[in-house]
């Protein structure tokens, strides 16, 4: 987030907007299983396929970000931040495709019979 601020672009302001959309919903899932809310709520609710389809999104999202913050941001000059938050969207997509992957393994792993 620090490294595309401010936003001189509309390809940055799309880069900003996914990654605090991730950050939000990673931060919800973080409290979800800090205070096993999962556990204590009784809500008919596919905790693993929900939380799949998040990071999934997420994954889709942050991709598609960061190659239109690298495609814009190579044209200019000085723009060693902007180049630098494209390359980090590169690793957190890797980190959440890496999730995505581990959450469908357990939620296959859960629904055969």
């Amino acid at each position: 987030m620090a490294c595309a601020s401010p936003a001189y672009t509309g390809a940055t302001h799309w880069f900003l907007f996914v990654v605090v959309i991730c950050f939000i919903s990673t931060l919800m899932w973080c409290v979800i299983y800090f205070l096993s809310l999962r556990e204590v709520l009784k809500v008919p609710i596919n905790w693993i396929l929900t939380e799949l389809l998040n990071t999934s999104s997420a994954t889709l999202l942050y991709m598609i970000a960061f190659i239109v913050q690298l495609s814009v941001w190579s044209a200019y000059r000085y723009s060693s931040s902007n180049i630098a938050a494209g390359i980090f969207g590169i690793f957190n997509t890797i980190a959440y495709a890496a999730g995505a992957y581990f959450l469908y393994v357990e939620w296959k792993s859960t629904n055969t019979q």
